[in-house]
């Protein structure tokens, strides 16, 4: 070492100069944390999460699941050092199988009621695991919204015990929420369902989120239009085997955005259109 750069070497150190924290590398999705100051991911942010599983059919296995956008909101809690959030759906798809197509209206999407329960935690290392999201479709005044068993069947949501909590989210005057089945087998489901969701991944600055998602579904079929729809719910879906193909990214948008703009941040370029890290068959 010089003699000027141990000047300059002693000098950082009688000033207190330090360097901040080393970024951590997540095995799981290959990606390095950009880590951040305490608050900094405050603000509003567009989300895509993504729920893959994989769907035994008699004709083989297939990869089921689908996306959700949503809008959410973070404010920073300094006593606690963690970020309270509320998020709102505004929209989605599910992934074809075995050539059928389960669909929504996007305004379905929108009429759940927001999630106002999330909890964040981002470490000094750019660390971030997100907790509490929840979507009730078709469901409402539930005692513990997330723990709250849900009707076995449709003759029990359709009974008087569950008659003012299963209602028409839609308003098409049919019970729970209408899906819209198209391909080799066509027609409408009646459902109720709760989906929760966890994150956890890594910061890459202020604005962006990478990670994988973690999702529970409970579905209760209410009704359909056709027979051979009456099914109460994917059946033989279980989790994707590898982990990946179920993921999410977040990125910072102003904080007067709404819906219309987390469905036009792929095309703006601020979502991601595929997955955000190497994904095999993505």
């Amino acid at each position: 070492m010089s003699v000027s750069h141990r000047l300059v070497v002693l000098s950082a150190l009688s000033l207190g100069v330090a360097c901040g924290p080393e970024p951590v590398f997540d095995d799981n999705i290959g990606v390095a944390s950009i880590p951040i100051l305490a608050g900094e991911a405050a603000g509003t942010f567009a989300t895509k999460a993504t729920n893959t599983t994989l769907v035994k059919t008699p004709i083989g296995d297939y990869a089921g699941g689908g996306l959700n956008y949503r809008l959410l909101t973070r404010t920073f809690d300094e006593a606690t050092n963690t970020y309270r959030q509320s998020s709102v759906l505004c929209g989605g798809f599910n992934f074809e199988v075995a050539g059928i197509t389960t669909s929504l209206p996007e305004s379905s999407y929108r009429a759940v009621a927001p999630s106002t329960q999330e909890l964040v935690e981002i470490g000094d290392d750019g660390v971030f695991t997100q907790t509490g999201h929840l979507q009730l479709w078709g469901l409402r005044n539930l005692e513990d919204p997330f723990t709250t068993d849900l009707p076995a069947d449709k003759d029990e949501a359709l009974g008087d015990a569950w008659r003012d909590r299963v209602f028409d989210m839609d308003d098409d005057d049919e019970p729970g929420v209408t899906t819209f089945v198209t391909g080799a087998v066509s027609g409408e489901v009646f459902i109720v369902q709760r989906k929760t969701v966890s994150t956890a991944g890594v910061v890459l600055g202020p604005d962006r989120v990478v990670g994988l998602a973690k999702s529970t579904n409970e579905v209760v079929q209410l009704g359909n239009t056709n027979v051979l729809l009456d099914r109460s719910s994917e059946g033989s879906a279980e989790a994707h085997p590898d982990p990946k193909r179920s993921w999410f990214e977040e990125a910072r948008l102003n904080d007067d955005a709404d819906c219309d703009d987390v469905m036009s941040a792929e095309d703006d370029g601020i979502l991601s259109v595929r997955a955000p890290f190497a994904v095999e068959g993505e």
